[in-house]
């Protein structure tokens, strides 16, 4: 069985944009909500405003949320799940907490820095998809699971010793 290089990224593709449109959709519902949502679950006025400056935030959340998973779950295909790992380990420890707090209490902006973490990770896991060698990853695919067969220059399958071949 041949892999076809241009079909995993057609598929990762395929997968990313359907990921990005749940996630505008999501975005847009928690937007079209936010000035009813917490309405239909109590009267404070203080859980109301909350929750009408939150819904928003929460929805740009799922957007890149939606698309970075996509993105890990893409990156596992071929074997390279320490990748995502390390890229989400990065993103939300190091940038995403840090500008939480930062936003949080130093400059007092609440729950915005949350984007960050997200932003980051979606942004960072993109452009290791969009850089992915996908010839060179789906020979990887075929290594680890035996299907290798070593091409000649006019990329056809080279016979191996002992069988026919008129050459």
């Amino acid at each position: 069985m041949r892999s076809e290089p241009d079909r995993a990224k057609f598929a990762a593709l395929v997968g990313l944009s359907i990921s990005f449109l749940l996630g505008l959709t999501a975005l847009l519902f928690a937007i079209s909500v936010r000035n009813t949502w917490a309405k239909m679950f109590t009267d404070d006025q203080d859980i109301i405003r909350l929750t009408t400056l939150v819904l928003p935030i929460i929805g740009l959340c799922e957007l890149g949320n939606c698309t970075q998973t996509t993105g890990c779950g893409v990156l596992r295909g071929p074997a390279r799940p320490n990748v995502a790992a390390n890229i989400n380990l990065v993103c939300f420890y190091g940038v995403g907490v840090p500008v939480a707090v930062a936003s949080a209490f130093y400059y007092k902006i609440g729950f915005v820095g949350l984007l960050a973490a997200q932003g980051s990770c979606m942004v960072t896991m993109m452009v290791v998809l969009m850089r992915t060698d996908w010839e060179m990853e789906a020979r990887r695919v075929e290594e680890l699971t035996g299907e290798y067969q070593p091409l000649d220059d006019h990329h056809h399958v080279k016979p191996e010793f002992g069988q026919d071949c008129i050459c």
